[in-house]
């Protein structure tokens, strides 16, 4: 009988040092990822389910009023997504006149965006950035912008759909985005094709300064850019397509999750 005793304390001891693992490791610091604006913690549960599990936590600056808390935030970032959204002013590349054939124009988005991508250029901070990301950040480092695909180089193929926004429904399609072999992002997504889940009637124009474009929609549009000396920071990629809001199956999403997390954590370890 002291014998059945004894193993069931080692064993009520066990399963309690098990629990207290656990509750304490659930109250470890983990890799802080800041997003420009987010939309019901999207971006958060996107890398969660490609990395597989959930030991992140992502910040909507948008919703962060104090600039004294953005720039603490900054300096506490392990990596920074730049979302998608609003139109970027034009006055940023010098087309101030042509504002009228944009849509919705957020002045405070673009300064805080624009202010987020230089803290992550300057301080080696994986940056991703989706669709309205990858636009501001080819004007951010001196690059310029289709102001409508449609009417500036009269393509017709579909990156949204325009009829659907009378409708105010959705504008969303997926179509085909075709990767430069020998790129940072072919790198990461392994294939050379697949389907983006787009929404955009803006892209880059004028490339900046020491980027590449690394995939293209059928009509030539860049898709994706990346700097071409990918050696001198741990992550920088910009997209058209949203990866946040795809299967996490498809390559175009889930690995770049999964290689963003990487980076992040790399950060985080090492800072």
């Amino acid at each position: 009988m002291k014998k059945i005793i004894f193993y069931l304390l080692i064993i009520s001891l066990i399963v309690s040092c098990k629990h207290q693992q656990k509750v304490s490791s659930s109250n470890q610091p983990v890799p802080l990822i800041l997003v420009s604006k987010d939309y019901n913690n999207t971006h958060e549960k996107w890398l969660s389910n490609s990395v597989g599990n959930h030991n992140l936590k992502c910040v909507n600056m948008y919703a962060v009023k104090s600039s004294d808390s953005i720039n603490l935030l900054l300096k506490k970032a392990d990596g920074i997504i730049i979302s998608g959204g609003e139109d970027v002013n034009p006055s940023l590349y010098g087309k101030q006149d042509e504002i009228e054939r944009c849509g919705t124009i957020n002045p405070h988005r673009d300064s805080l965006e624009q202010k987020m991508i230089r803290f992550a250029v300057k301080n080696k901070i994986p940056l991703l950035g989706i669709c309205r990301g990858d636009q501001i950040l080819n004007v951010t480092e001196g690059g310029s912008l289709l102001i409508d695909i449609p009417t500036d180089i009269g393509s017709k193929y579909l990156h949204r759909d325009s009829r659907k926004a009378k409708e105010h429904k959705s504008t969303a399609v997926y179509h085909s985005v075709y990767i430069e072999k020998g790129t940072f992002l072919y790198n990461i997504v392994k294939v050379d094709s697949g389907n983006g889940y787009s929404n955009h009637h803006q892209a880059v124009k004028k490339l900046a300064k020491g980027f590449r474009i690394s995939a293209c929609a059928k009509d030539k549009v860049a898709e994706a850019i990346e700097p071409v000396d990918t050696l001198l920071h741990p992550f920088i990629l910009g997209v058209q397509w949203h990866p946040e809001a795809m299967d996490v199956k498809n390559p175009l999403s889930g690995r770049i999750g999964r290689k963003f997390m990487y980076k992040v954590k790399q950060h985080f370890l090492i800072d």
